[in-house]
C-alpha cells in the first residue's frame, strides 16, 4: 500500500526537519521548514505528518500550509521527490478486490461523550470557574463547558489511540461537534500556567477541526474566528482553532464569511493569512487603529461589550479593492 511508501519517504526527509519526532505509528511532528516555525521559541514544532485515509499529508499549525508527502517532497528536495515517484509507481499493481460483506456484519456504533462535570455544576469558588469568570466568558455557556482535573487520564478514556505526549493538568474542556451533534474532538486551556496553554485533539483524522458546527445557522452571516473563546461573544461564529481561518471553506463550502483575524498587524502569519483571504475575494474584518487589544476576548476584558465588537466588525468589514487599502493601513511590517 502506498502509505508504507509515504512513511519511507518521511523519514528519508527527516534529518531535515528540526525537532523531527514519531508520536504514533501514523503520526509525526517537527518545525515547520516552509514558514520556520515560532521566531519566538525555538522549541515549537508545530508541523505535523498525520494519516489521511491510505496517504500520509504535512500540515503546519503555524502558517496553515497543507500538502500531501509528495508535494511536501517536491518543495524541498526535487531529487527524493523523484524518487518518491518513482516508488508510488513501482507500488501500483492491480488489485482483486474481495466483496464487500460489511453490511452483514455491522455492530453497534455508540457515540462518544464527554465524561465530565460542566462549568455550571462547579462550586462558584471552583479555580476552574473562577478562571471563565475572569475572562469574562458567558455564564450561559458554562453548561456546555467541562472541567478535567486530569487531562490526560481523561483522554486516554476518550481516545485511547490518540499517540500524544500530555501531562496530568486541570483543563476547561470544549468539545466541538457536527451538524448532528456528534462529538469531533475536544480543545482544552490549561487553567494555571503550562508551556501549552491548548490542546486540541480529534476523536479521528477525517473529523473537522472547527468549533460551533452544532449551532451554526447556514443561512445566515457566518462569522469565522480563530479561537472558541472569541466565538462565544459573536452571533453565528464558529471557530476554526488554527490561525488559517480560510480552511474552512475547504471544509464547510462557500458561505456567507466574515472572517475575523486577531488584531495582530505584526505577526508575519497572521498578516500572510489576511492578505489570503482578501485575494480570495472574502468578506474580511480589519480592525480599526483605535483597537489595540490582540482578540475579542481581549477586547471584552478591556471592558467593551460584545454587541459593541459586533458592531465594529460589521462597521469594519471589506472586500476586495477596499479590503486591500485597508490591510494596507493595518499591517505593520
Amino acid at each position: 500500500m502506498s502509505i508504507f511508501v509515504d512513511i519511507e519517504y518521511v523519514r528519508r526527509i527527516s534529518p531535515r526537519l528540526p525537532l523531527f519526532k514519531q508520536k504514533s505509528p501514523y503520526l509525526f511532528n517537527c518545525r515547520c521548514p516552509l514558514c520556520g516555525d515560532s521566531k519566538k521559541n525555538k522549541f515549537k514544532a508545530r508541523g505535523y505528518f498525520y494519516r489521511k485515509k491510505d496517504s500520509i499529508f504535512f500540515s503546519c499549525h503555524n502558517c496553515g500550509e497543507c500538502y500531501s508527502i509528495g508535494v511536501f517532497l517536491k518543495k524541498l528536495d526535487q531529487t527524493l521527490y523523484r524518487e518518491y515517484l518513482m516508488a508510488v509507481y513501482k507500488e501500483k499493481e492491480p488489485i482483486t478486490q474481495e466483496p464487500d460483506y460489511s453490511e452483514f456484519r455491522k455492530h453497534p456504533v455508540f457515540k462518544k461523550k464527554v465524561n465530565l462535570p460542566t462549568i455550571e455544576s462547579l462550586p462558584e469558588n471552583h479555580p476552574a470557574k473562577q478562571f471563565l469568570l475572569n475572562r469574562k466568558i458567558p455564564q450561559t455557556k458554562f453548561v456546555s463547558l467541562y472541567y478535567a482535573d486530569d487531562f490526560l487520564s481523561f483522554i486516554d478514556e476518550l481516545i485511547p489511540d490518540h499517540g500524544k505526549n500530555l501531562i496530568r493538568d486541570q483543563r476547561v474542556v470544549m468539545p466541538f461537534y457536527d451538524e448532528k451533534n456528534d462529538l469531533l474532538g475536544v480543545q482544552a486551556r490549561a487553567i494555571s500556567k503550562s508551556e501549552i496553554r491548548y490542546i486540541t485533539t480529534k476523536l479521528n483524522e477525517d473529523s473537522r477541526k472547527l468549533y460551533g458546527l452544532d449551532k451554526v445557522d447556514f443561512n445566515k452571516k457566518i462569522y469565522v474566528v480563530e479561537g472558541p473563546f472569541d466565538s462565544m461573544f459573536l452571533e453565528n461564529s464558529i471557530a476554526t482553532m488554527e490561525g488559517a481561518l480560510h480552511r474552512v471553506i475547504k471544509l464547510l463550502g462557500e458561505h456567507d464569511y466574515v472572517f475575523v483575524s486577531d488584531n495582530e498587524p505584526r505577526n508575519p502569519q497572521i498578516v500572510k493569512i489576511v492578505k489570503q483571504i482578501i485575494d480570495m475575494g472574502q468578506n474580511v474584518c480589519i480592525w480599526p487603529k483605535d483597537i489595540v487589544e490582540k482578540d475579542i476576548n481581549d477586547m471584552i476584558k478591556a471592558g467593551r461589550t460584545a454587541s459593541e465588537i459586533q458592531h465594529i466588525i460589521d462597521s469594519n468589514t471589506f472586500n476586495n479593492l477596499r479590503a486591500k487599502l485597508e490591510f494596507e493601513r493595518w499591517k505593520k511590517i
